[in-house]
């Protein structure tokens, strides 16, 4: 083998250990730099942007006044109503000696029922109305402060009683929403509006909570319910 050929042999095959050896350097270099960087992931932001619990235009009923007796019920007898939008209301009927209604006791609320109308009880007499007294209810608007959409049924809101020191039950946002949205995204804003629920909220139709709280995996959010007793 000449000597030009040696040479040659000699200088590539310390090219080639050179290479390599920036080849290492370099990919030790790199994974150096990934096990020592800081990753910000983008995390849900959604803050409630306030709490009311007031009489909405419209609602479950809460009492009823009596505007005519009528004839012909029975005392004791539980009775729907006419006349109205509103469905699932259900009256306790007190009834005296003439078959007339001397009063009438919510036994279920019922919902969508308008502030002040009369509706006529029907128990196959139809000529007994009431006027319509409707419930508070709560009112939760919620908005996306963060970067990223949330589904709003990983949004999960609790109300609590700071003076008797009560905890309500864990809900989802979606549980109360009426709407179309399954999303909220940046910057946009929902509301919710329902009347409480012992059951799914852990506090009756009529009570007043007077903290809300929300929460989305470790992301928190708290505020004062604004209570307008009407």
């Amino acid at each position: 083998m000449s000597g030009s050929s040696v040479s040659a042999m000699v200088v590539g095959t310390v090219f080639i250990m050179v290479f390599g050896m920036a080849t290492v350097t370099l990919v030790d270099s790199v994974g150096e730099s990934i096990k020592n960087a800081e990753y910000t992931l983008d995390k849900p932001e959604v803050k409630l942007t306030s709490v009311t619990d007031k009489e909405e235009s419209t609602g479950p009923v809460q009492q009823v006044t009596l505007a005519a007796p009528g004839g012909d019920y029975a005392n004791g007898a539980t009775c729907g109503v006419s006349g109205s939008s509103g469905t699932g209301l259900q009256l306790l009927l007190a009834v005296d000696g003439s078959d007339m209604v001397t009063g009438a006791t919510v036994s279920s609320s019922g919902s969508g029922y308008t502030e002040g109308e009369t509706v006529t009880i029907n128990c196959g007499a139809t000529n007994a109305t009431v006027i319509i007294d409707v419930h508070e209810q709560n009112t939760i608007f919620i908005n996306n402060t963060g970067p990223m959409a949330v589904n709003i049924e990983h949004i999960i809101i609790s109300l609590s009683d700071t003076a008797s020191k009560v905890q309500g039950d864990p809900f989802t946002f979606k549980s109360v929403y009426s709407g179309s949205e399954q999303y909220i995204f940046p910057g946009e804003e929902l509301s919710a509006t329902f009347p409480l629920d012992a059951t799914s909220h852990g506090f009756a139709i009529g009570t007043d909570p007077n903290r809300a709280h929300l929460a989305i995996y470790d992301h928190r959010s708290a505020i004062t319910v604004t209570i307008t007793n009407e």
